[in-house]
C-alpha cells in the first residue's frame, strides 16, 4: 500500500516535495489556506485542499492522524509553524517532519517534539560541500547528460536585484538551488534561494540547468574567476 503523506503549506518547497513523493508512488495531500493557490495546484493535477493548519478540526478532517507522515512546510509564518507543530503533537501523528526558517526556529521545533527538522539552506549546503569535496578542482558537476550543477559568481548585472526580479529561470533557463556569500569571522553563509533574496556582487550562485543555458548565463551575468 502506498504511503500517505500530508503536506501543510504549498509553497515552493511543499510543491516540489509533493511532486517528488508522487513520483515515488506516495499518496500525497497538499494543504494550503490560499484558495487561489489550491485551485491552481488542483488544475495542475495535484491532490490539494484549502485548509487552515492552525485549525485542529480541519487537521483531523484532512486525515493527519491516519497519515504515515505529516510535513509542516509553512513559509514565512514562524508562529503558525510552531502552533501547527504543537497541534500535531497533541494529535499524536505517526511521524512529524517540519521545515525550519533558521537555526533558532529549528531548535524550537526540535524541542516541541518534531521527529525530523529540515533546514533547507543548511542541508543543501552540506550536500553540495560533499559533492564538491568529491570533485575538487571543478566548478561543475554532471548530473544527467547535458544537465549540470554549476557555480557562477554574481556579476554587475545581478548586483542589487532579487531572484524574482532577475527571473533567471524564465530568462536563462537555469534554476538557483543555493546562494553563498562571505559571513562574519571568515565563515561562508548559505542562503536559501527565496524570491526576495537580493543578490550582491561576488555572491556564489549554485545553478542547475543544461550546459548551453548555464554557459550563456555565466557569460552574461557572471564574474570571471
Amino acid at each position: 500500500m502506498a504511503q500517505r503523506i500530508v503536506i501543510l503549506g504549498a509553497g515552493r518547497f511543499g510543491v516540489d516535495l509533493a511532486a517528488r513523493l508522487s513520483e515515488f508512488g506516495c499518496d500525497v495531500l497538499l494543504c494550503d489556506k490560499n484558495a487561489d493557490r489550491v485551485a491552481d495546484l488542483s488544475q495542475d493535477g495535484y491532490n490539494a485542499v484549502e485548509l487552515d493548519a492552525e485549525d485542529e478540526g480541519a487537521l483531523k478532517e484532512a486525515g493527519v492522524t491516519e497519515a504515515d507522515a505529516v510535513v509542516v512546510s509553512i513559509g514565512e509564518n514562524m508562529q503558525g509553524s510552531i502552533l501547527t507543530t504543537l497541534l500535531l503533537r497533541e494529535l499524536k501523528v505517526k511521524r512529524l517532519i517540519c521545515r525550519a526558517m533558521d537555526a533558532k526556529h529549528a531548535t524550537v521545533l526540535e524541542k516541541l517534539g518534531a521527529d525530523l527538522v529540515i533546514l533547507p539552506s543548511r542541508d543543501m549546503a552540506y550536500r553540495l560541500a560533499e559533492r564538491l569535496r568529491d570533485n575538487a578542482g571543478s566548478d561543475r558537476q554532471e548530473l544527467c547528460g547535458d544537465y549540470q550543477l554549476a557555480q557562477v559568481r554574481a556579476g554587475p548585472p545581478l548586483h542589487g536585484r532579487t531572484l524574482a526580479e532577475a527571473a533567471l529561470r524564465e530568462t536563462y533557463g537555469v534554476n538557483v538551488v543555493l546562494v553563498t556569500r562571505p559571513g562574519r569571522g571568515g565563515r561562508t553563509d548559505a542562503l536559501e534561494p527565496r524570491p526576495d533574496l537580493r543578490m550582491a556582487l561576488h555572491d556564489l550562485l549554485f545553478v542547475a540547468g543544461l550546459r548551453e543555458k548555464i554557459n550563456k548565463f555565466e557569460r552574461e551575468c557572471g564574474l570571471p574567476e
